[in-house]
């Protein structure tokens, strides 16, 4: 593989980016303007590595040290098709939009990640490669393309950390999650004791506590079957935050993902046509230790759903 080329010099701004230099074997140093002789004609503004991997500089952030292999960068990335098609996208995960990954030594040639290299956190970048170097350790690319065909690559550095940095701040997380959940618990426990319905239950699935409010005579459904449902979601203090009763019934289909909070997918599963019931559900089945993307759902919420089972389809 050829060898990577040198890191920018330590300037931040625009004005000091003008010089790359790069070993050129027995030729010696040479020096690239990258505002100028580096552009390629296709891409014009971008520079080009010794590793064939285009790439241009889209906003420099705050951060002065640069990724380097071994550490850990999290970041947006979004990988599109030379149409601008997108192929993957990382803002749909997580509350941040982005990913974390051990930044690696190029391992060939259009890797876009040794672009990485070059970026500081709040840098954000475009790398161009072919679909072949993303898809390397696939059997095939992506249907409708061919090895060669060009792919650009969208990032934002939010963090660069050293393995010990990374490490330190996974442990606080823990210890932050374990806290919450344990507030969590005793709040859960304290309700259940002042319930005098529930005083005495015990939970049906990893802490959901299930209800019968009004007997159902019908099917339960199965996976791939239209559960028509009626909801309404509370706090445990009761303050609601989420109804469709004023609208039309919600279409569940039973199996399916994303489209209700765990807690309820086993719920409603157990319930009978016809059926209503209370849910009580922890947040590890709910909105976990983020809470809802909406900020409506605090982290390390128990809820509370009740829902009718109008009809199995």
């Amino acid at each position: 593989m050829k060898a990577h080329p040198k890191s920018f010099p330590q300037g931040r701004t625009l004005s000091k980016l003008f010089l790359f230099s790069f070993p050129l074997g027995r030729m010696g140093w040479a020096f690239c303007f990258l505002l100028s002789s580096c552009g390629n004609s296709r891409f014009p503004g971008y520079s080009e590595t010794e590793n064939e991997l285009l790439y241009k500089i889209q906003d420099i952030g705050d951060g002065e040290r640069k990724a380097k292999p071994d550490d850990y960068v999290t970041a947006q990335i979004i990988i599109k098709t030379e149409k601008d098609s997108v192929l993957y996208d990382t803002r749909n995960m997580g509350p941040d939009g982005a990913v974390t990954f051990i930044l690696p030594v190029p391992e060939h040639e259009k890797d876009y990640r040794e672009g990485f290299q070059f970026l500081s956190e709040g840098d954000s970048a475009t790398f161009v490669t072919d679909i072949y170097s993303v898809y390397i350790k696939h059997d095939k690319v992506p249907s409708g393309m061919t090895p060669s065909s060009i792919v650009k690559v969208e990032t934002r550095v939010l963090k660069i950390q050293t393995k010990e940095e990374h490490e330190k701040e996974m442990l606080a997380e823990q210890k932050k999650l374990e806290m919450g959940e344990f507030d969590e618990k005793k709040i859960l426990e304290k309700y259940i004791a002042d319930t005098p319905h529930l005083v005495g239950t015990s939970p049906v699935a990893n802490g959901m506590y299930y209800v019968i409010l009004r007997e159902g005579k019908g099917f339960s459904p199965d996976s791939g079957r239209v559960a028509l449902i009626n909801y309404k979601g509370c706090f445990l203090n009761g303050r609601c935050f989420d109804s469709n009763y004023e609208s039309q019934p919600f279409e569940y289909i039973i199996g399916a993902e994303e489209q209700l909070i765990k807690g309820l997918e086993i719920g409603v599963k157990k319930m009978r046509e016809g059926e209503k019931a209370k849910f009580i559900i922890p947040s590890h089945l709910a909105f976990g230790s983020s809470g809802s993307s909406t900020g409506i759902i605090p982290p390390f919420t128990t809820v509370i759903y009740e829902v009718e089972l109008l009809k199995v389809q």
